[in-house]
């Protein structure tokens, strides 16, 4: 079971890094690196947005401890285009 779930995510993973390639091709080979960051980045961040409610009481006593809370779609936006800034190649 651990192998053919191991299979299958690898051949996700060249999906995804294969249609990046298309749209993308200057990552060339670090496509499937930036896309197994972003999948483990999506899955670590969906984790922590939206925060539980006590959380969210505790931004709403003290709204200076919610500096850095931010909606999942942009907290997934600035993780991707960091990541992505720092696979591409430089010239």
């Amino acid at each position: 079971m651990v192998k053919r779930h191991k299979r299958a995510s690898l051949a996700r993973l060249e999906t995804m890094s294969e249609l990046l390639r298309r749209h993308v091709p200057e990552l060339g080979d670090d496509a499937r690196i930036f896309c197994l960051i972003c999948l483990a980045s999506a899955g670590a961040l969906s984790t922590y947005v939206p925060p539980p409610p006590g959380v969210l009481a505790a931004y709403a006593e003290e709204p200076d401890l919610g500096v850095l809370h931010m909606e999942l779609r942009d907290a997934l936006r600035l993780s991707f285009t960091s990541s992505l800034l720092g696979v591409l190649p430089r010239a």
